[in-house]
């Protein structure tokens, strides 16, 4: 498979937010059109150094893929490297900074089998395709989602539900051994000229509903028009509001493009994926220790 042109729009706004805590890369509105991996970054309130952990992990991740051929696989591997490489950054900036700071992470890489999707806690990753809506949207690492998938909430329920914003998973600093917190990746084939992909913090989903994200793609407009819309619908949100829009215009496949068919079914993240096109699973660093930072904020957060 090759990506050979792609276009990418972003914004990055504080809301009604006292301080900015999510990060992004590249950290420009508007990427090079030769870039091939983003990520959106958005730091835990409620603890010391959010906006350092939520840079720190993009900054991370950008020196790792910067010197990957990404016009090979990406292969899960390679994945778990840059993870690794992610939380060793975290864990030596602790030693300036607060060992209980946080940070989601999502990470999308276009690569020469296709695109892969990562993500830890609940900024949120979509790919959309005109005229059929949303073939994949990651399923958020958080209380609320839980509780969803659980049947003691309803989807409506949860939207803006007061517990939202307590995660289950998320990137900090750890200390010991045991393991730290896994990402949920998909590597996924089925990528077509004109798919969108979007990277972007709670702080846009809580402002912009899944129905009118697929209305913003399906007009015919410029992807200047379509984040223009975005960064305008989502500019008073409570919280900060970070998003990067993705245009993939040309993909060459041949017939070596297939993945293995996925043994079992999964959670309802993907709505019209092909099983035959991707591979779902969770990944953990490769080197393992214990999460007690971060996971001692969690815990006076969710008792």
């Amino acid at each position: 498979m090759k990506i050979s042109k792609i276009s990418a729009r972003s914004y990055r706004q504080w809301g009604q937010s006292d301080n900015q805590e999510d990060n992004r890369y590249p950290d420009v509105d508007a990427p090079n059109n030769n870039q091939r991996f983003f990520l959106v970054c958005d730091g835990v309130g409620g603890c010391v150094d959010g906006e350092i952990a939520s840079k720190t992990v993009c900054e991370a991740f950008a020196k790792k893929l910067s010197v990957t051929d990404l016009t090979q696989d990406f292969t899960n591997e390679m994945f778990a490297e840059a993870l690794d490489a992610a939380y060793d950054a975290l864990d030596k900036k602790a030693k300036t900074a607060s060992p209980d700071m946080a940070t989601t992470m999502t990470l999308l890489v276009l690569h020469g089998k296709g695109a892969t999707m990562a993500h830890i806690g609940d900024s949120r990753i979509y790919q959309i395709r005109p005229g059929e809506g949303i073939i994949y949207k990651s399923n958020d690492h958080s209380l609320v989602n839980s509780m969803v998938h659980s049947g003691l909430l309803t989807p409506e329920q949860a939207h803006n539900h007061p517990k939202s914003n307590i995660i289950t998973r998320y990137m900090g600093p750890v200390e010991g051994d045991g393991s730290r917190h896994m990402a949920t990746v998909l590597r996924n084939m089925d990528v077509c000229s004109d798919d969108w992909f979007i990277l972007c913090t709670d702080g846009v989903v809580h402002c912009i509903s899944d129905e009118r994200l697929e209305k913003i793609i399906d007009d015919d407009t410029s992807i200047d028009d379509k984040i223009g819309i975005m960064a305008k619908e989502s500019f008073d949100s409570t919280d900060n509001n970070t998003c990067m829009l993705i245009h993939v215009e040309n993909v060459e496949t041949d017939e070596s493009d297939v993945l293995p068919q996925q043994p079992q079914p999964i959670d309802g993240a993907t709505r019209r994926l092909e099983a035959s096109t991707f591979d779902m699973t969770d990944i953990e660093s490769v080197k393992r220790r214990k999460a007690t930072g971060a996971l001692s904020w969690f815990k006076k957060i969710f008792n």
